[in-house]
């Protein structure tokens, strides 16, 4: 739906009886009500619809786009940790080329094997907790400027813990997939264990959001241009001009582009402003929002066009045990997270509650994801971009192809090591403000899933109130008398699971609300005892596999006992509907 602006400078709504929508060469007229809970819109293009070539390349651009911040973000974070003293900025275009790669192929895996919705991943907030933790530890300091030369070796060996770490903690989270003990865990997950567990992620984060903020006052721009785009001037349709082939004339066409890309048009906007103050000396010589910085420039000059990362590029991995035991934490909240994400993906893509089978698959490929992020050093797992889900809640355009489009975008953009090295030259405090807006979007998600949950009992509150006031506390109090058993090893690993807060308060909040009686699994925000979820036909069932994959599983029984494949029955149910379509289509008139 579009608004624009009228004469009197209010914002006219147009008669949503008449109101139309053009996308990817798709258009349908809509007269719902798009605040209806009940009846939700039609969506534009549905999960198996596969738009033209332009519309699917378009919608796939925006989609990657949309994630292109948040996957600035961690190698920024992890080339600061490795302390590479003036090879950091080199490292970091390695690690951002990195992260582009392993983010296509994961959402690649997603999309085909894995859920089978629209889902892009991208590297997780949930591991900066345990990354600031282990950057905090005495041991760690970084003793080097960004003009020192610090040895290979050093830096080397904290991306080798980070591997190795993440290779151990990413395998858990496959065999928790594989295995199918996610489907029985997510039957005792409610709102009531994400809500607090998500809200003392982005608490834990806050550190580093003051350390990269506090860097300029741009970054206090970026923070709030992207509010300006993204929450007051979404609604406003703008006027793009365009010259019309057939009717030989510039016509003008309206569209939200500050709604569909208030993240990179920010990004461009203060990277532009601190191009100006870097031209016109406004900003001191190796000011924080200075483009022109020397080994930016060098590294840009310097980097090949075209490079293949690949796991392994780092060397031998190594293991840290705290920060092994922190990212263990990590993967369990992104466990969480994503069972959170795939009820909202299947929501706005009109699907039916994701099945046992499929919520398998998707943790299994996220664990699969993150694994080849870890072996290639990018220091912190995959998951859901709840961003583009939202994003797909705007459009209506949940269509598997288009995110599969996002997913090669994101490939050939690492492979080409100028852009990344581009990317790299974003100055620091920039990306401080796009962490805080990142922040501010997921603590705005993390309470909505309370919305569910009956928050009248004393029960619950109680429940949400200790567990946050847990996560608050029990950090502190640790950070200022931290544990001395006598072993060195044993005290890392102690201090490292008790300053983690959505680790305490996740833990403590799943405990509670499993244990304290009292209330039902509905008051709870668990969706109504014995709901059924009504069958929807093969051709818009969006986890179904194509039918010769369903023949080789009916071929070979056997693989049904695997959790994460169909079951017998289901197999049974889909080839059977398989020929009735197909007679059907038979029996139609020429």
């Amino acid at each position: 739906m579009s608004f624009e602006k009228g004469q009197s400078g209010e914002k006219s709504t147009p008669d949503p009886s008449t109101t139309s929508s053009f996308d990817g060469g798709v258009k349908k007229v809509s007269g719902i009500d798009a605040d209806s809970e009940t009846c939700a819109p039609p969506l534009h293009l549905a999960v198996n619809d596969v738009p033209d070539a332009k519309g699917m390349l378009l919608f796939g651009c925006q989609q990657m786009l949309l994630c292109i911040s948040g996957m600035l973000v961690l190698p920024f974070l992890v080339s600061d940790i490795a302390c590479a003293g003036d090879k950091t900025i080199e490292l970091r275009v390695q690690l951002i080329s990195s992260t582009f790669v392993a983010s296509g192929v994961a959402t690649l895996m997603q999309t085909t094997f894995g859920l089978r919705l629209s889902i892009l991943h991208g590297p997780s907030f949930a591991f900066i907790p345990a990354l600031s933790v282990y950057k905090s530890l005495p041991e760690n300091t970084c003793p080097y400027s960004r003009t020192d030369q610090a040895p290979e070796d050093f830096w080397m060996s904290r991306i080798r813990a980070m591997e190795g770490s993440l290779l151990i903690s990413s395998s858990c989270l496959f065999l928790l997939g594989a295995s199918g003990l996610v489907g029985k865990i997510s039957r005792m997950v409610g709102p009531l264990c994400i809500a607090p567990l998500m809200v003392l992620l982005e608490i834990g984060t806050v550190p580093t959001l003051i350390e990269k903020m506090s860097l300029h006052w741009v970054s206090l721009v970026e923070f709030f241009v992207v509010i300006l785009l993204a929450v007051i001037l979404e609604p406003y349709a703008v006027p793009i001009p365009y010259f019309s082939i057939r009717k030989r004339k510039i016509q003008f066409t309206r569209a939200r582009i500050f709604g569909m890309f208030p993240y990179l048009m920010s990004l461009l906007m203060v990277w532009f402003l601190c191009w100006i103050l870097t031209v016109t000396n406004f900003e001191p010589p190796e000011g924080e929002a200075r483009t022109d910085k020397n080994q930016t420039v060098e590294v840009i000059s310097n980097a090949p066009w075209f490079h293949i990362p690949y796991p392994g590029q780092f060397g031998r991995p190594g293991i840290d045990a705290s920060l092994l035991c922190g990212f263990l934490a990590s993967a369990f909240a992104c466990l969480l997270e994503n069972l959170g994400d795939y009820e909202m993906v299947a929501k706005v893509s009109q699907q039916r509650h994701p099945p046992g089978a499929a919520v398998n698959r998707g943790i299994m490929i996220e664990g699969l994801g993150s694994i080849l992020a870890g072996a290639m050093g990018i220091g912190a797992g995959v998951t859901t971009y709840a961003e583009n889900i939202a994003l797909m809640h705007i459009t209506r355009v949940a269509s598997r192809a288009t995110m599969q489009v996002a997913g090669i975008l994101c490939i050939i953009i690492g492979l080409f090591t100028k852009v990344a090295a581009v990317l790299a030259s974003v100055p620091d405090a920039i990306v401080g403000g796009l962490l805080g807006i990142g922040m501010a979007m997921i603590m705005g998600v993390s309470i909505s899933n309370l919305r569910t949950v009956n928050m009248q009992l004393s029960r619950n509150v109680a429940v949400l109130g200790l567990s946050l006031l847990s996560g608050l506390a029990i950090p502190d109090y640790f950070e200022k008398h931290p544990p001395k058993t006598g072993n060195a090893t044993v005290d890392q690993v102690l201090i490292t699971m008790l300053s983690i807060r959505m680790l305490i308060g996740g833990l403590i909040a799943f405990i509670l609300d499993n244990t304290v009686p009292g209330v039902t699994k509905f008051q709870r925000g668990f969706p109504p005892a014995g709901e059924k979820h009504a069958m929807v036909p093969l051709e818009e069932d969006g986890y179904a596999f194509p039918p010769f994959i369903n023949r080789i599983f009916n071929r070979f029984p056997f693989l049904s006992y695997f959790p994460f494949l169909p079951s017998q029955a289901d197999l049974k149910k889909t080839i059977a509907e398989e020929i009735v379509a197909k007679k059907s289509l038979e029996n139609q008139p020429v």
